[in-house]
């Protein structure tokens, strides 16, 4: 990234193939089959206040969602669908010949748990990172006093696995499949792996096993690949690196009247360059009400998949003390910054460094809370 014009192109080149998240509204779909395991089932959903019960019709107690004689596969199917964690208690085959026509990919398949019907054993059977199914039959299973069953490697290994790790930093890399195989197998195989993470983002309650932890950029050795954790694009080229770009900034954005979708982007891709900051790091879009019609704010948010955020000009006021002010902007729009107080409000965290003029755009970031 090199210029402006190549961070514009590589912006809206890398949005159009960033794999869409999974949208759903529930968390959790619990399912059975037999008697002993609709009982088991009801305990489940106990422990699990953020989830649905499916129970066959014939075991079915008042108000509980059932499925009549033959409805199992129309109603796993739909479970499939619609939750991010099924949670069947039944025997692993039946659950495997059910999932067999329905996956479609480890980006967006939902997490699938299998129970015994004695609550003895929890399986994570699909998408035990990305998806979450490892940490989730861990959890259940300490929830219902049974023993979890993983398999995936770098867990039986005892290592931290690359996808694991940069979902605690809500984090972007590209080439997901291909890199995350690579990585993975190289820490399952106990074979060197570097990792750099920035010092503002360090968090101490996340697992770092397996991977050789350099303070040091620098201190890599030619035989192992880099992965780098950071929000900033100011690292000189290396061979062999992986970048992990957290989701941690928020801009907020002021403007004339009427600009441009060009000028925005333009704008916003000077903007990203000269702070050395990663697009993909961009949470959240904040401006205030009052330009809550302009049309190019919306359209960055479409760029960034992002959806902005507008605050009245009596909610910027509460911060707009931290920040130089304008007289004409305050007698505009009744606050003296909004760019500023915009992404402070928005991440509940003061801006760093000054406000960015161009365009008649001002830009200025905040890193989230």
């Amino acid at each position: 990234m090199t210029s402006t014009t190549t961070l514009s192109c590589t912006m809206l080149i890398l949005v159009t193939c960033i794999g869409k998240s999974r949208q759903t509204m529930n968390k959790f779909g619990i399912i059975s089959l037999t008697k002993n395991g609709s009982q088991i089932a009801r305990k489940v959903h106990e422990v699990l206040p953020e989830s649905e019960l499916f129970i066959p019709d014939k075991y079915a107690l008042a108000k509980e969602k059932s499925f009549p004689k033959g409805g199992f596969k129309t109603c796993f199917t739909q479970i499939f669908q619609k939750f991010d964690c099924v949670i069947c208690v039944m025997a692993t085959g039946i659950v495997v010949r059910s999932i067999a026509g329905l996956v479609q990919d480890k980006t967006i398949d939902p997490a699938v748990l299998v129970m015994d019907e004695q609550a003895n054993h929890v399986i994570s059977l699909l998408s035990g990172h990305v998806g979450g199914a490892n940490e989730w039959a861990n959890e259940l299973a300490t929830l219902m006093n049974s023993d979890p069953v993983i398999t995936t490697a770098t867990d039986t290994e005892h290592v931290q696995a690359l996808d694991v790790l940069a979902d605690k930093y809500d984090g972007w890399y590209a080439e997901f499949k291909r890199v995350t195989k690579r990585i993975n197998g190289r820490l399952a195989d106990g074979l060197p792996v570097a990792l750099y993470i920035e010092p503002s983002l360090v968090k101490n309650d996340v697992s770092t096993t397996g991977f050789t932890v350099l303070e040091d950029i620098n201190q890599r050795s030619d035989n192992m690949p880099l992965i780098v954790i950071s929000d900033r694009i100011n690292f000189p080229k290396m061979a062999d690196t992986i970048f992990v770009v957290p989701k941690v900034n928020v801009v907020g954005v002021g403007c004339r009247k009427d600009v441009s979708f060009s000028m925005m982007q333009e704008a916003f891709s000077a903007f990203c360059e000269e702070r050395k900051i990663a697009w993909q790091s961009i949470v959240g879009i904040a401006s205030i009400e009052k330009k809550e019609h302009e049309q190019a704010i919306h359209y960055l948010g479409r760029v960034l998949d992002v959806v902005p955020q507008f605050y009245t000009a009596e909610q910027l006021s509460t911060v707009e003390s931290n920040y130089p002010q304008s007289a004409f902007v305050k007698k505009t729009v009744g606050v003296g910054s909004v760019a500023e107080t915009s992404a402070d409000i928005a991440a509940n965290s003061r801006v760093v460094g000054k406000r960015f003029a161009h365009n008649e755009i001002t830009f200025a970031l905040a890193q989230k809370k």
